[in-house]
């Protein structure tokens, strides 16, 4: 399932091309199921979570999607049933519990991203954990390609070992605020990290149906897609059983109205399940 030197290799870079975990019938079942949710999105939408509206432009005729940016398109597992079993497919969990040494995996979310045909903007390099209210960086993506990610369609590029770097860590961010405090237009580390081009970081191209992990605090930017296809993966965000709410950071994040937990507590609860 996973060697010692792969999670050797997680441990110093923050990072792992793992390579197929999907066959190709798995991948048109992801595939269909996207296309039944984005239907139902186009065609005014679902409210059933809150979560689902984020990301994407309800009503959009397809014309009016390809001409648009990236979409997103948040929990498909509360949404299908397709999804609901991938979260938790025993492969990938079991490589995710080595990779965090846990016993246990919550799930936090799932999305789907898809960057369409000319699709002309990059996403710059940036850390996931601040980005969500959480207080223990020790948590996973796993990005699996449904279309093949190459260079030219926005492939992951990655900053190996940033996610041990200091400067970038909890300690890190607390000081780099202090100081964004006293100057708004400071340039930070993280400003001039989030300026380079996604060629600064090292591509992690993957074939459909092949995955790849990266650390909370792993850097990490798509760059442009100027093919002429889609470039869509299906991404699974996943934490150790018993990591706490911490609703200081990143306290209007779309998910924290589903957080049954006071700030301190251990996030649990059926819109965040154990699935391995």
């Amino acid at each position: 399932m996973i060697t010692d030197e792969q999670i050797q290799f997680w441990d110093d870079y923050g990072y792992l091309k793992y390579g197929k975990v999907l066959e190709q019938g798995e991948v048109t079942g992801l595939f269909e199921g996207f296309d039944r949710v984005a239907r139902i999105e186009s065609g005014g939408g679902d409210n059933s979570s809150v979560e689902f509206s984020v990301g994407h432009a309800r009503g959009a005729k397809d014309a009016e999607y390809e001409a648009g940016g990236i979409r997103q398109y948040v929990n498909l597992w509360k949404r299908d049933e397709a999804y609901n079993e991938m979260v938790r497919h025993p492969l990938i969990t079991g490589i995710t519990k080595k990779l965090l040494k846990t016993p246990e995996l919550r799930l936090w979310h799932d999305h789907i991203i898809s960057k369409p045909p000319k699709e002309n903007d990059r996403f710059q390099f940036h850390q996931d954990f601040y980005n969500w209210p959480l207080a223990d960086p020790n948590i996973l993506t796993c990005w699996i390609a449904l279309d093949d990610a190459t260079v030219a369609n926005g492939c992951m590029h990655v900053v190996p070992g940033s996610h041990r770097d200091p400067r970038f860590s909890p300690a890190g961010r607390k000081k780099e605020l202090e100081e964004l405090a006293k100057n708004p237009d400071a340039r930070t580390e993280r400003v001039i990290m989030g300026e380079h081009e996604a060629n600064f970081g090292v591509p992690v191209e993957l074939k459909s149906g092949e995955c790849m992990f990266h650390h909370s605090l792993n850097f990490h930017s798509t760059p442009k897609n100027t093919t002429t296809g889609q470039r869509r993966a299906f991404v699974i965000i996943y934490m150790p059983e018993g990591i706490l709410f911490n609703n200081s950071q990143a306290w209007d994040h779309i998910l924290v109205p589903n957080i049954e937990a006071k700030h301190g507590e251990p996030i649990a609860g059926s819109n965040f399940p154990v699935v391995g």
